[in-house]
């Protein structure tokens, strides 16, 4: 018996050895390393013999996608069946390892022309929205009262903040379901068997859950505070819906310092009034658009989102206006108002109107046209006053430098444009503007400026225009 044993084990052995011997000269051989499969290779059922590995792969993934999947329900019923899966596989991989994964088979066929059968894993790699549609859609997976699962959630539309219970549905997961067919199909396991209980989900959050029940107390208590601006005769409270977004966690006090940043320039956006074209009838009866210009009202977006965001964390009502980078006369409006001076590059002739009432005009002479200085045209403000100054400009390299003394100066745009005395001239009004017009400033006759500068104050609108 003994030497029956050591016989057995040493052909075993023999055996072993013989193969480990014809593998390892396998690989050594041209049938190996290049990439077509010999006679008698079978992969996933579908004869390869001669096939490259590229050939193998399309000529798979038609096989595979003319297979037939059948549905069966809990007591093998048939459900439904899938043919044309329309699929794109990443099976190259899997292709060219046939010969390494498989090397005692390969060397066999190799030397001794034995066939042999292997399967891989037919990973899908694309699915098309046809087959997507068909599998989802299958009668058997509707129900004439099917219903979502739903969790438990707060109500944000409701000012009491009350609790939607959840809803346990009958209505299938048809992603999962989608999701487990596709499975099926890479693994070749090409009979599905559904049990609906597999793809109905469970409410996660439910009515009595604590977490939810924190929410709901800190909805109630954080989401009824009332942050209201007033912006002149407008005013407006953010609703619950914007500050529930000014949040990161409701529940930690957490303030989204970004959302705060968003709502505040959408605020800005809708009132910001500088630049902004603005129809305007003056008390001239001149009716006319207003062009760009300096003068309005801009939110200090910085400023503002900062003392939002305090005001939201302080939980808290507030009542007030935005934190404004640049302010128009009085209080917030999107309309010049009744007190302003009106200059008509046209006319060449200023009126300064006080609550409506016509309080000063003169002839003026704006900037000269013929050598490109025209005075700017929008809707300014006066931001200076000055007594006896000496105005300078130009470039002596140019030999443009001028230096004009001036006993008033009005300023409304910038360091270099506003109103003033011009001794120098002995006529205003007309078309002198186009020809010998100012550097850009509008001129008055000295003895009429001083009872504008005299009445007029700083920030007093000034509207240029043609």
């Amino acid at each position: 018996m003994k030497k029956a044993f050591w016989t057995v084990i040493a052909v075993i052995a023999v055996v072993i050895a013989c193969l480990a011997i014809a593998a390892v000269s396998y690989t050594h051989s041209d049938d190996y390393t290049n990439d077509s499969f010999s006679q008698g290779v079978t992969i996933n059922g579908l004869d390869c013999s001669g096939l490259t590995y590229d050939e193998a792969a399309s000529a798979l993934t038609d096989y595979w996608n003319g297979q037939k999947m059948v549905v069966v329900g809990n007591l093998d019923e048939p459900l439904e069946e899938y043919t044309d899966f329309g699929c794109t596989y990443d099976i190259a991989g899997n292709i060219a390892g046939v010969k390494k994964n498989h090397l005692i088979k390969s060397a066999l066929n190799h030397y001794l022309h034995i066939p042999y059968s292997v399967q891989i894993a037919m990973n899908v790699e694309k699915t098309t929205k046809k087959f997507r549609k068909t599998v989802k859609n299958s009668p058997f997976l509707s129900h004439g009262n099917a219903q979502e699962t739903q969790d438990a959630y707060v109500d944000m539309s409701d000012p009491s903040y009350p609790i939607v219970p959840e809803v346990y549905g009958n209505k299938p997961d048809t992603e999962a379901y989608l999701n487990g067919i596709i499975k099926g199909i890479e693994l070749g396991e090409l009979r599905f068997k559904f049990d609906e209980k597999d793809y109905i989900d469970i409410p996660e959050v439910k009515s009595d859950d604590p977490e939810l029940l924190n929410y709901q107390r800190c909805c109630r208590e954080y989401l009824s505070q009332k942050i209201s601006y007033k912006l002149g005769d407008e005013s407006f409270t953010i609703s619950a819906e914007d500050l529930f977004k000014m949040y990161d966690s409701l529940t930690e006090n957490e303030i989204d310092k970004k959302a705060v940043a968003k709502y505040v320039k959408k605020m800005a956006e809708k009132y910001n009034t500088i630049g902004e074209n603005v129809k305007f009838t003056s008390f001239t009866g001149k009716t006319f658009t207003i062009n760009g210009g300096t003068y309005g009202w801009a939110i200090d977006q910085g400023a503002e989102a900062e003392q939002l965001a305090k005001d939201i964390k302080s939980h808290k009502d507030v009542k007030r206006e935005p934190k404004f980078s640049s302010r128009g006369s009085g209080t917030y409006s999107k309309l010049v108002g009744d007190t302003y001076v009106d200059i008509d590059i046209t006319k060449q002739h200023a009126v300064y109107f006080e609550n409506g009432k016509n309080r000063f005009e003169t002839d003026v002479v704006t900037g000269c046209v013929a050598a490109g200085h025209s005075t700017p045209t929008g809707l300014f403000q006066v931001l200076n006053k000055q007594r006896d100054i000496t105005l300078k400009g130009g470039s002596k390299k140019k030999k443009t430098y001028y230096e004009s003394f001036v006993h008033y100066w009005i300023g409304f745009f910038g360091s270099g444009y506003g109103m003033h005395d011009a001794s120098w001239r002995s006529s205003f009004g007309g078309e002198i503007y186009k020809y010998s017009g100012s550097h850009g400033c509008v001129n008055m006759p000295p003895s009429r400026i001083p009872d504008l500068y005299n009445i007029i104050s700083i920030g007093t609108p000034v509207i240029v225009h043609y």
